[in-house]
C-alpha cells in the first residue's frame, strides 16, 4: 500500500514538474542582443531601483584629490590614536569605522606619499575604487565606495598591495 501511495506521489510530482518546463516549441523570437550605451543601462537599473551613478571626465580628479587627502590623515603616526581616529572617521564605511578605531597610528608604517594615487576601477562600476599610493612602505590601496551619485565616498579598506 505504502509503495503505490509512493508511485502516486511521484506521478503527480512529475506532472506538476512538467507543467514548469517551457514548451518544446517557442515561436516567440529571441530579442536581438546589441551593445548598449551606458546610459541605457543605467536607464534600465533605475527602473528596479539602482541609483543611476555615472563617472564623469571630473570625476577622476576629485577622486585623487579626496584620496590623497585622506591618505595623509592616514599616514600619521605622531598623533594620538583619538586625533588619528576623529579625522578619518567622518570618512569610513561603518564596515571598516567598526575595524579601524582598534587601528594605532604609530604602528602604521607608512611615513611617506611619494606621489598622487593611481585609481584603479572595475569598468562599469561608477561606484567603487582603489586608490594605489608608492610609499616608503612599498604600495598601498585605499579602497573607496559610494552609494549614489551625491552620495559620499567611504573608505572601505586601507592596506598594503600585497595584503
Amino acid at each position: 500500500m505504502r509503495i503505490a501511495k509512493f508511485g502516486l506521489v511521484l506521478a503527480v510530482a512529475a506532472v506538476a514538474v512538467s507543467g514548469c518546463a517551457a514548451p518544446a516549441s517557442n515561436n516567440t523570437p529571441e530579442p536581438e542582443v546589441t551593445a548598449s550605451s551606458p546610459a541605457e543601462i543605467h536607464d534600465h537599473d533605475e527602473d528596479h531601483g539602482v541609483p543611476v551613478v555615472t563617472w564623469g571626465p571630473s570625476t577622476d580628479a576629485e577622486v585623487k584629490a579626496f584620496a590623497a587627502d585622506l591618505m595623509l590623515k592616514f599616514a600619521r603616526p605622531d598623533v594620538t590614536e583619538r586625533a588619528w581616529f576623529d579625522a578619518l572617521q567622518p570618512h569610513m564605511s561603518a564596515d571598516y569605522r567598526e575595524s579601524a578605531q582598534y587601528i594605532d597610528p604609530g604602528r602604521i608604517p607608512v611615513r611617506e606619499i611619494h606621489s598622487p594615487p593611481v585609481l584603479v576601477r572595475e569598468q562599469g562600476n561608477p561606484m567603487s575604487v582603489m586608490a594605489e599610493f608608492p610609499t616608503n612602505d612599498g604600495l598601498w590601496v585605499m579602497s573607496l565606495h559610494r552609494s549614489g551619485q551625491d552620495e559620499p565616498w567611504l573608505i572601505t579598506n586601507i592596506a598594503p598591495k600585497d595584503s
